[in-house]
């Protein structure tokens, strides 16, 4: 038997006791809330999904008030664009078409859909005001439940959904609300650096962690601790914009018709679901700015013959912006002058930063400086 000294015990039990620490420090802080999410293999739920069950949206069941089941005919479709609207967006979406129509989405192997549910008292547009632009654009995906703001979950899920069913050989599913510009011309660019994981489950967006909910009763996002427990949101991506494909999009809207809705949609499927999947998240955060001001100064710098280091970003409240920063950058682009900025656009414009990428609160550390 080995015999130790006494500063030698004294010496063991520290280090023991720093292990013991350290093991529960990497346990509840890497991924906090987590450990209420138990992973699950999805064949438990597959086993018992019937044939029925396809049209059932979370606790409803799904009908297309309008829907395009030819838009995926074409088998070569690199990126699916499934955008979330607000029934009475017509400018909005109106923006994103003359940027990009349906024919030049076809130059690049892309199709675009904006997802809709019902609004009867908007008084604004009307159904068949929905109907018309529907049938002239072939667009539209609209789900039988009602615009609000605590439905996005059912019109987020709707579209993953549809797209695990009527465009499963497209080889990348992007995710957007219609609020967010996205520069169309470099997002092959993201797209490339994801070739090595485009054929397994994946998530790519804007990483957040350690998200914290919102409980007070004033702010937008108030959530009772019946809505959502734990204390943490578990690690997810915003719904802005984030990058997956059909095979994950499939799992993710299966999975959801077994779980508790929760309305706050990016948190629920990027990542109560996702967490639930064990589906890997990849952050792709250095191509986006929270800070609509920033494209205001890319589109000063466009005239400059400046390129612009953002590829995703919100429009602000400016309905047109999404067609008006693509034009610039293809005229940038088409002059042959457009220049590499020598600083990062962060450095050199001044405007207020306003972040609003999350659904919770963040927690904010004291950092020592020595």
């Amino acid at each position: 038997m080995i015999k130790f000294t006494k500063t030698q015990q004294v010496y063991l039990i520290l280090i023991i006791a720093i292990t013991v620490l350290l093991i529960i420090y990497l346990f509840t802080e890497t991924q906090p809330g987590d450990y209420e999410i138990t992973p699950i293999s999805l064949d438990e739920y597959t086993l018992n999904f019937s044939i029925s069950s396809k049209d059932q949206l979370l606790n409803l069941t799904l009908k297309y008030s309008l829907n395009n089941e030819e838009a995926c005919k074409n088998d070569n479709i690199s990126a699916l664009f499934l955008v979330t609207s607000y029934f009475g967006n017509v400018e909005t979406r109106s923006s994103m078409r003359q940027a990009f129509s349906n024919e030049k989405l076809n130059q690049y192997g892309f199709r675009r859909l904006f997802l809709l549910a019902e609004a009867p008292m908007d008084k604004y547009t009307t159904q068949q005001s929905i109907i018309n632009e529907h049938q002239r654009f072939g667009d539209i995906i609209q789900g039988n439940f009602t615009e609000a703001y605590r439905n996005l979950t059912y019109k987020h899920v709707m579209g993953l959904k549809w797209a695990s069913t009527y465009c499963p050989k497209a080889k990348y599913v992007i995710k957007m609300d219609d609020d967010t510009v996205v520069n169309m011309y470099k997002l092959k660019t993201i797209l490339s650096t994801l070739k090595r994981i485009a054929k397994r489950d994946f998530i790519a967006g804007y990483k957040l962690l350690k998200m914290k909910p919102i409980r007070e009763p004033a702010n937008k996002w108030y959530v009772t601790e019946n809505e959502y427990a734990s204390s943490f949101y578990p690690t997810f991506v915003s719904g802005w914009f984030y990058i997956t494909n059909p095979q994950t999009a499939k799992k993710l809207s299966t999975l959801a018709n077994y779980e508790k809705y929760f309305w706050i949609d990016d948190v629920f499927v990027t990542g109560i679901l996702s967490n639930k999947l064990n589906t890997p998240i990849y952050d792709i955060s250095k191509y986006f700015t929270a800070n609509s001001e920033f494209l205001q100064c890319c589109l000063q710098d466009f005239d400059k013959d400046l390129d612009c280091d953002i590829y995703v970003g919100p429009n602000g409240g400016d309905t047109n912006m999404f067609y008006k920063f693509n034009e610039k950058v293809q005229k940038c682009l088409l002059s042959n002058k457009c220049r590499t900025r020598d600083k990062l656009l962060n450095e050199t414009c001044v405007a207020e930063r306003k972040v609003n990428l999350g659904r919770g609160d963040s927690i904010v550390s004291d950092i020592k400086l020595k």
